[in-house]
């Protein structure tokens, strides 16, 4: 179920060294690692960002995508862009972000989360997380207690295991696909804590007391860039989209089939199928592709452009691509009051007439996508209408890039 070709579900519904250049707020520099002696194994001290996080016994590999770390043109997100306002760095051209960490406990062991949405309305404002009324129909809970500030989750991610994704003829579907992390039937992302009303979106997105692997991920979920506990921060890797035509982005933290939680970089957890609340999110199957086409766009497109094949590192962030989804419900504008973190993958296909007129070009707003279905340049998946095809995302917004939507 986790490993080899795509699950019948998702298969039948698709048929660096310039040292001038200015990286995020957040780095202050393009600093090289620092090597600082110390009794026992060496500390590497990986960039100003973790001046204060040492990390012992780095493997040559982590140490080598340090050192090929390539200045990219800081694209810092102005803060009234930014709607997850707990965020304390968002640059979309390195396709990043920074979000407090919080420590917690899971069967004894030491977990890392974030929190990114809350169902209630004060209390998001004062944990500068996204307002998300709609959690609370949301049924698959984690009941959690809290103890002097500590969070006592009952269930928590294996990260253990090796992601794997190798893009089939077209790209997608993979010729095989497997989620680099799962969980046990206790965990959700989504959570009450002392059995109150509120409901929170807190992913637990690493595990142990360190050192952290964020490279090949073994301790940590696979859009972990960097974890620095002593300031509590993580850099995670931001996925580009659309919604109401306007370009925002926001990250993949949870997905219920294995093959999606592949692709999105997100662990897999099944008992999202049933979780309740969730809104539509646009996902286009055979798009344009090519890296540098401005109409790219779609799991073809995110597979053989996006270079999904690799572990995502600081090193390779800003390469990356995503599918470009299209999000039909945003926190900001008339749809804020029916925005939720958890998506619902409603597949889209061009026909063959659009795909050879080339009228498969790039698609921002979920009317243009109505319009299309309608025109029958566009069906559903595996030729069924347009709509859910079972498989649900928790996918927190992050902000967006030009005007709101």
């Amino acid at each position: 179920m986790l490993s080899g070709k795509p699950t019948p579900l998702l298969a039948s519904a698709i048929q660096a060294s310039d040292k001038s250049c200015t990286r995020a707020k957040f780095i202050s520099s393009c600093d090289w690692p620092r090597i600082h002696p110390k009794d026992g194994p060496v500390t590497y001290t990986i960039g100003p960002m973790f001046r204060r996080t040492p990390i012992r016994g780095l493997t040559l590999v982590a140490l080598a995508a340090f050192l090929s770390f390539t200045c990219v043109e800081a694209a810092e997100l102005p803060r009234e862009n930014i709607v997850l306002r707990s965020a304390t760095s968002v640059d979309p051209a390195r396709n990043t972000v920074v979000l407090p960490l919080h420590r917690g406990k899971a069967n004894g062991k030491t977990v890392w989360y974030i929190v990114t949405d809350s169902s209630d309305r004060g209390d998001a404002v004062r944990r500068g997380v996204v307002y998300s009324p709609l959690l609370k129909q949301a049924s698959v809970v984690q009941s959690v207690t809290q103890s002097d500030e500590i969070l006592i989750f009952v269930g928590a991610p294996d990260f253990s295991r090796t992601r794997v994704f190798v893009p089939g003829p077209k790209g997608f579907p993979p010729t095989a696909a497997k989620p680099g992390s799962n969980v046990d039937t206790a965990y959700s992302p989504f959570i009450r804590i002392n059995a109150g009303t509120t409901v929170l979106n807190a992913p637990i997105l690493a595990t142990g007391d360190g050192p952290f692997d964020v490279v090949r991920h073994t301790n940590t979920a696979d859009r972990v860039l960097a974890i620095d506990v002593m300031e509590r921060k993580v850099t995670l890797l931001l996925s580009h989209g659309f919604a109401n035509g306007r370009e925002v982005v926001y990250f993949s933290t949870e997905a219920s089939d294995p093959v999606v939680a592949t692709v999105e970089r997100a662990t897999y957890v099944p008992s999202l199928a049933d979780a309740g609340g969730e809104i539509s999110i646009i996902v286009f199957v055979n798009g344009q592709t090519g890296a540098g086409n401005p109409d790219g766009q779609g799991l073809e497109y995110a597979a053989l452009s996006g270079k999904l094949d690799q572990e995502a590192t600081l090193s390779n962030a800003p390469s990356l691509r995503s599918a470009r989804n299209i999000l039909v419900a945003f926190p900001t504008g008339a749809t804020a009051t029916t925005y939720s973190p958890l998506w619902a993958m409603n597949l889209a296909v061009w026909s063959s007439k659009a795909v050879k007129a080339k009228q498969n070009v790039l698609q921002t707003h979920q009317a243009n996508v109505y319009k299309l279905l309608g025109d029958e340049m566009l069906a559903g998946a595996n030729g069924k209408p347009f709509g859910p095809v079972g498989i649900v995302v928790n996918c927190p917004v992050v902000g967006y890039l030009d005007e709101a939507p």
